[in-house]
């Protein structure tokens, strides 16, 4: 069940549920922008494999294929989370019933909260030694890619992230059911 597939009867549940929509969507668009990442990875390293036997293959292929992996793996982060593509272990705590089913969600939203709050607590660091440029990843302008500029989709899944695992506390609290989903609604 995602957010599009419940009505919600009280004022607050149907405000959650609005939030609630906003963020599945949110998360679409995350996959979106990884899959644009995945696919422009993919069109670098073609590039380069054709062009290199030919002696034509720029410098700049290699480092844009690294920068567009790394930042796959980071807007994936928060896109795989909100779209219920994580690890889940349901059969378990079906077996349990409605308590076990509440109980893996609390447990699961409040790891979910720690291990972003550890993140989160690490960006004053990141960003200290986030300086200079990542050699060879050209810009247009002819100036390279700030290094910050590696870490900013993390730092910005991270946050969504951890919103989301406050937002589903909050649905718990309302009475609004968690989101499942079997299948990938973009198919």
């Amino acid at each position: 069940m995602t957010p599009f597939d419940y009505t919600p009867e009280s004022p607050p549940q149907r405000a959650l549920n609005r939030i609630d929509r906003l963020n599945w969507t949110l998360g679409g668009a995350f996959l979106w922008i990884s899959n644009a990442c995945l696919l422009a990875m993919l069109g670098l390293t073609t590039a380069t494999m054709i062009l290199r036997p030919m002696g034509l293959a720029p410098y700049w292929l290699w480092p844009w294929t690294m920068v567009f992996f790394i930042w796959l793996s980071f807007f994936g982060f928060f896109a795989l989370y909100a779209r219920l593509k994580d690890v889940r272990i349901d059969f378990i705590a079906e077996r349990m019933g409605p308590s076990g089913m509440a109980i893996t969600r609390i447990v699961s939203d409040a790891a979910t909260l720690l291990v972003t709050g550890v993140l989160l607590l690490q960006v004053p660091k990141v960003i200290a030694t986030s300086t200079g440029i990542y050699d060879g990843a050209t810009l247009p302008a002819g100036t390279e890619l700030p290094r910050l500029a590696l870490s900013l989709p993390l730092f910005i899944s991270t946050v969504l992230v951890a919103l989301t695992a406050v937002l589903d506390i909050v649905k718990l609290a309302a009475g609004l059911p968690e989101n499942v989903t079997d299948h990938h609604p973009e198919v």
